[in-house]
């Protein structure tokens, strides 16, 4: 969140740690520079009703941590062939 002032910011600080999202959550206030990053990058995968599969096959690589991968975006090929945005 960008703040317009200071007073705003400090306002702002005072109330999140009050706020909940849903049963059991909590919000806090951190500096943009601590928040994860995520990085864009591009899977050519083969048909599109396979995509649980190929996720499942990509978990099992040693060293590859796809945990926080997510599919973006998805455009549908010729032939059922799908690229995905992870």
């Amino acid at each position: 969140m960008v703040c317009q002032d200071e007073e705003t910011k400090y306002w702002t600080a005072s109330k999140v740690p009050t706020l909940t999202a849903w049963e059991g959550s909590r919000l806090k206030m951190m500096r943009l520079d601590a928040l994860p990053t995520y990085k864009k990058g591009d899977l050519i995968l083969g048909p599109v009703e396979d995509t649980g599969r190929y996720f499942q096959q990509l978990r099992r690589q040693p060293g590859l941590d796809t945990s926080y991968w997510r599919v973006y975006e998805r455009k549908e090929e010729l032939k059922g062939s799908a690229l995905y945005s992870v």
